[in-house]
């Protein structure tokens, strides 16, 4: 055998320290899931205490109390939402007064669907009272298990929101004292790097959950004038809703579109819904290449892979609330992975690092390739 081959070593395996990270893991899910009513409304508060944070030192540094400044920063919130809300609410009502009209379109609809598939499918006797009384079936079935679940996710959803704002303000108002102690976890060699990890954390969250509120005003505003120019009615609603429902990647987007293509479908033409989800791809395109990357940031961003783990997790662990949170968690996750070298690969996992070209297999000295269109006006 030839001495210049490379000489490889089996890696190491250690079934003890397998075992300790899977129970650790095991463990920590389980309690992750079984103290949700806590880690939701309290994870909320910290993503939101991060966005206040900036407002709120802006009144500090011009003499206002600390207090005072968190009670002011309330006060624009909730008045931005009540005019939010007045907004979407008159838009609601409209809706809302057409839905007979609706309920019978898309009655006919489900019917002419039908009759295609009966005549597309040999032997097949599909109707419409068949699929009307299985519908009456499983809500008969499923309706105290669907009561109960709404139910519960109702008082989950107001206590939330009753502890929301409560922990929010302490946050905001003992953020030096908590800073201060939790640099006694760290020795003293290591503070200044641990204080430099904080405010890392900080702006993260506070650059992702704020950029992602800009992401949300851009998207909606470009949706609701391409539903104008299309001509589908009410398209600042369905502009700014699907722009909402874009908090959840990927699923968000896609039903986002589809309410109102099969709004348009219902009222006017299956070619506008058409141009209505084509306008929502060119829209959703224009933010994936060109609004995210420029207000996120690649610091910041996620790959595809780690957001589709962040939001399938999330989704198992803790609902609708877990596809939401688990995007900016992973992305503070990657990010203190980034300040500890022995974690650095996890980090490389999560960021954009992964979808890089790998110039080891292409050679140091590789000149990257000309585009076509240059080559034709040389």
């Amino acid at each position: 055998m030839n001495d210049n081959h490379l000489q490889f070593s089996k890696l190491p395996f250690s079934i003890k320290t397998a075992f300790y990270i899977i129970a650790f893991l095991v463990l920590f899910v389980f309690a992750v899931i079984e103290a949700r009513g806590l880690l939701i409304p309290f994870t909320y508060s910290v993503l939101l205490s991060f966005i206040l944070y900036p407002m709120c030192k802006f009144f500090e540094d011009r003499g206002t109390p600390r207090i005072g400044s968190i009670l002011l920063c309330f006060f624009i919130v909730i008045a931005g939402l009540f005019g939010l809300f007045y907004f979407f609410s008159t838009q609601v009502v409209s809706i809302v007064s057409e839905f007979e009209n609706f309920r019978g379109k898309l009655l006919n609809l489900v019917h002419q669907g039908i009759e295609q598939y009966n005549k597309i499918v040999p032997n097949s006797k599909l109707d419409d009272e068949s699929l009307l009384n299985q519908a009456k079936k499983w809500l008969s079935s499923s309706s105290s298990s669907l009561l109960s679940g709404t139910l519960n996710q109702t008082s989950n959803f107001f206590s939330g929101l009753i502890l929301i704002p409560i922990y929010v303000f302490l946050l905001l108002l003992y953020r030096t004292g908590i800073r201060r102690v939790l640099l006694r976890f760290v020795h003293t060699e290591y503070r200044v790097a641990f204080t430099h990890l904080l405010r890392d954390v900080q702006q993260v969250g506070q650059k992702y959950i704020g950029g992602l509120v800009i992401i949300i005003f851009l998207i909606g505003l470009l949706d609701s004038i391409a539903l104008w120019i299309i001509g589908v009615d009410s398209p600042f609603f369905f502009g700014f809703l699907a722009a909402c429902l874009a908090i959840i990647p990927y699923v968000g987007t896609g039903v986002g579109a589809l309410l109102p293509a099969l709004y348009a479908v219902m009222n006017h033409s299956p070619s506008m819904a058409l141009y209505v989800l084509i306008a929502f791809w060119a829209v959703q395109f224009i933010e994936g290449n060109f609004l995210t990357p420029k207000i996120i940031g690649g610091e910041v961003s996620l790959n595809p892979l780690a957001a589709i783990l962040s939001l399938i997790t999330g989704g198992f662990v803790w609902g609708l609330s877990g596809m939401i949170l688990f995007i900016p968690l992973a992305a503070i996750l990657k990010i203190i992975c980034q300040n500890y070298k022995e974690l650095e690969p996890i980090a490389g996992l999560m960021g954009d690092e992964i979808t890089r070209k790998d110039e080891m297999m292409r050679g140091k000295n590789h000149k990257p390739r000309t585009p076509f269109w240059k080559k034709l006006f040389k």
